[in-house]
């Protein structure tokens, strides 16, 4: 090891030799570019997919990631030899992906292997991954933690003294309209927090999966929350929805996007217990300023 060579340990706790500093790193995914971009800046990002490098709140926020080699391809696949020309000293990859990661590892390239489902293993990754690029990157990763913690908090404190009856029967349409996620999920933290009740967990779903339109039916949510707006058109346009209490009573809302939808494991995701809380209990969180709080969390965190 070098004199100014360092170990980091991933989450499955694989020990990496790395720079003191980190200075250019890949990734095939939004969620993992997201995150590099909030602790490292965009600058770090030398290697993606043609769709991070295409994504227009990326675009935006950093110009310059319009010319980003993409040696990548969804969801995992590798050109290593475009990869090897771009000189990256770490590669992030989402977890269960090792033949990819044991190709870019044959190459000499450490990868840096991530991934959460719940709340607490995100601020779990975003430490461990903060403390691989660097010391500086290590504290925003702690200032992303804080303002998570804080966000959820403050809603905590505006539900104060709600009652079970008062929490909604919250289901959630992820790629298709009968597609969603259950317990031990990021999408089951964010509705309770946010004062909501999980119709697929309550019937004991586990992570991600498809449901029938007959146990939707039954579960009669009282809030429909759509991962895009495809998703919304779908569920309004089938007459058979009709019999949904969030579809009569027109409380089927599609979920906010910036560099990704926030519903999901972007670094947004901070901002989507503020919003869920908004969305079920518009009274208790009637002075909550949405627009600000989203100008404040790019102005924070992406710098922009």
């Amino acid at each position: 090891m070098g004199a100014r060579a360092r170990e980091a340990v991933d989450l499955i706790g694989h020990r990496l030799v790395l720079p003191a500093e980190v200075q250019r790193i890949g990734t095939p995914g939004i969620s993992m570019a997201s995150l590099l971009v909030v602790l490292g800046g965009p600058a770090k990002l030398v290697a993606a997919t043609p769709e991070v490098r295409d994504n227009p709140w990326l675009r935006r926020i950093a110009p310059a990631l319009a010319q980003v080699p993409v040696p990548f391809t969804r969801p995992v696949g590798v050109n290593t030899e475009s990869l090897l020309a771009v000189r990256p000293e770490l590669v992030m990859l989402w977890l269960g992906n090792a033949p990819t990661a044991a190709r870019i590892e044959a190459l000499g390239i450490p990868v840096f292997t991530l991934g959460y489902t719940t709340p607490d293993e995100m601020r779990q990754t975003v430490r461990l991954l903060g403390r691989a690029l660097g010391p500086a990157e290590a504290e925003r990763a702690e200032m992303f933690v804080r303002y998570y913690d804080d966000n959820l908090a403050r809603v905590a404190k505006g539900l104060a003294g709600l009652a079970p009856g008062e929490r909604p029967r919250v289901y959630y349409a992820s790629l298709d309209a009968l597609q969603t996620e259950g317990g031990a999920s990021m999408i089951d933290a964010w509705i309770t927090h946010a004062g909501g009740l999980n119709t697929a967990a309550r019937a004991g779903l586990k992570g991600d999966g498809h449901v029938q339109l007959e146990d939707v039916l039954a579960w009669n949510p009282e809030i429909i929350v759509t991962l895009d707006a495809a998703q919304r058109e779908a569920i309004l346009a089938d007459a058979r929805w009709q019999r949904v209490d969030a579809v009569r009573h027109q409380r089927v809302f599609v979920n906010p996007r910036g560099v990704n939808a926030w519903c999901t494991r972007a670094t947004e995701a901070a901002l989507q217990v503020l919003w869920a809380a908004k969305t079920f209990h518009p009274k208790r969180f009637a002075t909550l300023d949405l627009a600000v709080e989203t100008r404040r969390f790019y102005r924070l965190f992406y710098r922009y």
